[in-house]
């Protein structure tokens, strides 16, 4: 069966979607002649968290931007090792390189893909001396927070969430995971809540988000500058260019007035997905703990055989697609080798998960119609 072209696919597996006034919300900024990071980039980070329940918000141009300010922040240098997982995007794990961190890699719960306690208990016994432990919430299903919050604190190392993938997924009824030191986000294009580019980094009550706030604009302290003097400042720490923008914000802000009905959209298609692929020979839903609710930015089902029912799929214009390639293969030759251990459930669900098209262009009957498809065998 010959593969279809996929940007011609009837059923796109991601898009971008905004609301319809964003140009009078782009128009405003334009003609305010300032489009860097200013009071609506403020205003931007005050209504996450009102929305999140969060502390410290800060802002960044990219996800990729708060992580790497997120593993400075934690104590991250040259040699120092840090466990992460290697199923989520390559930028995740890409920053800790640069840094010169070795990354010492987590088996994930095969059903979920995600990074489990038991994982973390089984990491700090190969390796008790990591600093860091970065965890993913795949297609937006929420780790145990609790659990590994307290194996890291057993361990005094830092826990920093990918959160690329979750804004806007519940965790004991909560939008923030109160429980993890450094929470970041994505705002990218595709994302269930976008503002084209961008991200935020959020950090548990009781740290201080001072030397992030001064690294990602290269180490300088911008506020309470003489102004006067605007131009005059020190460089107190070597930083980055992480800022984001009043663009951005713009953006952000007016999605933000409507992401309660685009969770509610995703949620609703989940179900749908759920009741009609329950039960078919060969095929698992992925699976999500109790205590959450996930935003589904991703809906995920385990298919033996996957290769062949993407091909169905894509043949009959229907974009599924698997999105994330392991990172302990992808990026081994940047990696120190001197970790050999079995991950048994990264290579099952690596093997076996894929992702179905789900978002605001996607209508109940087009999951019926996928899932008559995937009922009828491969």
């Amino acid at each position: 069966m010959k593969e279809a072209n996929l940007t011609s696919l009837e059923i796109p597996f991601l898009r971008a979607t905004f609301p319809p006034n964003i140009h009078d919300d782009l128009a405003a900024v334009f003609d305010s002649g300032y489009v860097g990071a200013g009071d609506l980039v403020a205003s931007f980070e005050r209504a996450l968290e009102n929305y999140l329940g969060a502390t410290s918000m800060l802002a960044t141009s990219s996800c990729t931007g708060a992580l790497t300010l997120a593993y400075f922040d934690a104590g991250v240098t040259r040699g120092a090792t840090v466990l992460s997982t290697p199923m989520t995007c390559a930028a995740g794990n890409i920053p800790l390189l640069q840094l010169g961190a070795k990354i010492r890699w987590l088996d994930v719960d095969p059903n979920s893909g995600n990074v489990t306690a038991e994982s973390i208990i089984d990491g700090f016994k190969r390796h008790p001396s990591a600093c860091a432990v970065v965890i993913m919430d795949w297609g937006g299903v929420p780790c145990d927070y609790a659990s590994i919050a307290g194996e890291c604190r057993r361990q005094n190392a830092a826990l920093i969430l990918d959160a690329a993938q979750s804004f806007g997924s519940l965790y004991d009824g909560q939008r923030y995971p109160r429980d993890v030191d450094y929470v970041c986000y994505s705002f990218g294009p595709t994302k269930l809540f976008s503002s084209v580019e961008g991200g935020a980094i959020a950090t548990r009550s009781g740290l201080s988000n001072k030397r992030m706030q001064k690294l990602r604009w290269y180490g300088i302290k911008r506020e309470g500058r003489d102004p006067l003097r605007f131009w005059e400042y020190e460089v107190e720490e070597l930083g980055y260019r992480f800022v984001s923008n009043n663009l951005f914000a713009a953006i952000g802000l007016g999605n933000l007035a409507s992401i309660e009905t685009r969770l509610r959209t995703h949620r609703q298609l989940a179900e749908i997905y759920d009741r009609e692929l329950g039960n078919i020979p060969g095929l698992r839903l992925g699976q999500r703990l109790p205590r959450t609710e996930p935003n589904f930015w991703l809906y995920t089902v385990l298919a033996e055989g996957r290769e062949r029912l993407l091909l169905k799929l894509h043949a009959h214009g229907i974009h599924a697609a698997t999105p994330h390639r392991r990172n302990d293969r992808l990026l081994a030759a940047w990696n120190d080798s001197g970790d050999s251990t079995n991950l048994a459930g990264v290579d099952t669900f690596d093997r076996t998960y894929v992702c179905l098209p789900i978002g605001p262009w996607v209508k109940p009957d087009h999951i019926e119609r996928i899932s008559r498809l995937i009922s009828s065998g491969w």
